[in-house]
């Protein structure tokens, strides 16, 4: 908490504003929490009126989903702390936010969690039970006492009910906010349980969104995909969808979820260091309704708390789908991939207005771009054609490509991995400079006059592919504190892998030296720096690399030790 005498500013440049505070804090949503801490924020509070003056009843928006965070865990807890449900301890250690988009393993588990959120939602309103009738004081009153063994048949309409409850004792209709709406039936379908799933969700949002306007005002629904109006939705004629890619009418809410450049521009000199032109590259790209360009707030804000440009995007459940569909994709889809990577844009891929979960294997490639989009690994740029949005991005799909067999250069990163587990150097340095001058090929990476925004994306890119070592039992580490200064990447064998260690140093080419003496000069630092420090004991050989950049051209130095019996490291014959 700051000190009383602090008094926040605003600043605007033309239709943005942005509030100062004295730092930006990574993860709250509680808009109360925000403004007692004094924190800085962006004001998208003209949201609310558009929704309010719009004509609709109901609004579905679609926007790629942002994570969740240990932050919102804690205000969620603290908002908790006053209801009844938190003197269920057994229930509270067990399920509290252990689903925080509502998914489950199973059916029974999300049942479990269904009733204990829905009963929550009645415990936080049960001081208006005195104005009900009796009937309904008893309806009402059986959610509080027994919402653990609810009837699923009846969780079905317990928020229809609650809309009339509240109805009658405001004397006002509700307004209903839905997010990630989309979320339990992505899990279930994932999961195999999306018969039933949708069979439930079906008759909740049709009793609570269905001609129940007596006691609806209006509702929004935000999500990542549009769910064909044929599943859980049915019925829902009086839905109005805001996809990114539609030209809204009268632009709604087009500039309202992301940031937009003006809203950046004020936000920049928060860390005066970065250029402009360096955070669009990053994380600019998104195009909404006529012609708005917008960032990922997600990325942003851990950009601006930590003053990094780097990748800060998180897969969500949209990924797990989208996993299962690419085993199932067409040689011309894997081509396609390979264009988009090297910058080139697609013009012929339209994308589904809807989507049946149930029917995405019919689908095939039209389906996996239409969920690359929403997710939004894709966006369409001013001439309607699919592009890959921006660096942070790009350097996503890399991962992806390392990951799939199914690409050719999946196949080489796998085996380059296996190369640099195994301590294979010789083999290691092949394939290694043969994937970045093959990956690296489109990005603005520069030559010898590379900047930090080249030294971020080689970072970036290079984690992307050792990070995978992670499911191979090995712990990835990255810019790290150890001895006198912090390491580039360090990954070590969990208990029981195996015995060696790899330590890697990055560094750029600068003022016409050769790679060959500035790879060197990498590797000398890791024992300069004693970045071995901190090794466990069951780490008995270590394979040091030290890596230089120059452009689209790396250079791969390094060596192998064995540690001594008196923990001495010498260099392995």
């Amino acid at each position: 908490m700051l000190g009383s005498d602090f008094e926040p500013y605003t600043k605007t440049l033309n239709n943005a504003r942005v509030v100062f505070g004295a730092t930006v804090a990574i993860g709250k949503d509680n808009f109360e929490s925000i403004m007692g801490d004094r924190l800085t924020f962006v004001d998208k509070s003209m949201l609310i009126t558009e929704f309010i003056e719009s004509s609709d009843f109901i609004s579905l928006i679609l926007r790629p989903r942002l994570p969740r965070t240990h932050e919102e865990e804690i205000i969620c807890r603290q908002l908790f702390e006053k209801l009844k449900i938190s003197a269920e301890i057994e229930i509270m250690q067990k399920h509290f936010a252990q689903y925080p988009d509502l998914t489950s393993e199973t059916w029974d588990e999300m049942t479990t969690l269904l009733r204990v959120m829905i009963g929550g939602i009645y415990d936080k309103y049960n001081y208006i039970i005195n104005s009900l009738s009796p009937y309904q004081q008893k309806r009402f009153q059986r959610i509080l006492d027994s919402y653990l063994t609810y009837p699923v048949s009846e969780l079905k309409i317990a928020l229809q009910e609650l809309s009339i409850y509240l109805r009658q004792h405001y004397k006002k209709k509700c307004i209903v906010l839905i997010d990630e709406y989309d979320s339990p039936m992505e899990c279930a379908y994932n999961k195999g349980y999306y018969g039933v799933a949708n069979d439930f969700f079906k008759g909740m949002f049709s009793s609570l969104l269905k001609s129940n306007d007596e006691n609806i005002a209006k509702a929004m629904l935000v999500g990542v995909l549009r769910i064909a109006k044929s599943e859980f939705l049915s019925g829902l004629n009086n839905l109005m969808v805001y996809p990114l890619h539609q030209e809204s009418r009268f632009h709604l809410y087009a500039d309202k979820f992301g940031f937009t450049p003006d809203e950046v521009e004020l936000l920049l000199p928060m860390r005066e260091d970065l250029k402009t032109n360096d955070v669009q590259k990053w994380y600019d790209g998104y195009i909404s309704g006529e012609n708005v360009h917008l960032y990922n707030p997600w990325s942003i804000v851990c950009f601006l708390s930590r003053g990094t440009l780097n990748t800060y995007w998180v897969d969500t459940g949209s990924t797990q789908t989208l996993k299962k569909c690419l085993w199932k994709a067409s040689t011309s889809f894997k081509e396609t991939v390979e264009k988009l990577l090297k910058g080139e844009y697609i013009a012929s891929i339209e994308i589904q207005d809807d989507l049946q979960y149930l029917y995405l294997d019919q689908y095939q490639d039209s389906a996996i771009w239409t969920l690359l989009y929403y997710a939004g690994y894709l966006t369409m740029n001013s001439e309607k054609h699919l592009v890959i949005p921006n660096i942070e991005i790009r350097l996503e799909w890399h991962k992806w490509v390392i990951n799939v067999p199914f690409f050719t250069r999946g196949q080489t990163v796998t085996s380059m991995l296996d190369n640099l587990l195994l301590g294979n150097l010789d083999l290691f340095r092949k394939e290694f400079e043969y994937i970045v001058i093959d990956a690296l090929s489109f990005y603005d990476v520069g030559g010898s006059q590379s900047g930090k925004n080249a030294e971020n994306v080689y970072h970036a890119f290079c984690l992307g592919m050792f990070v995978v070592a992670r499911d191979r039992g090995y712990i990835v580490h990255s810019n790290r504190e150890a001895g006198m200064g912090r390491y580039d990447v360090k990954i070590v064998p969990k208990s029981g892998v195996g015995e060696m260690a790899i330590i890697i140093e990055f560094k750029i080419v600068h003022d016409n030296k050769s790679l060959n003496n500035v790879a060197h000069e990498g590797l000398c630092q890791i024992e300069k720096k004693q970045y071995r420090a901190g090794l466990q004991d069951e780490v008995k050989r270590l394979l040091e690399i030290g890596i230089a950049f120059e452009g689209k051209k790396a250079c791969v130095v390094g060596h192998l030790l064995h540690r001594t019996e008196d923990r001495e490291w010498i260099k392995s014959l």
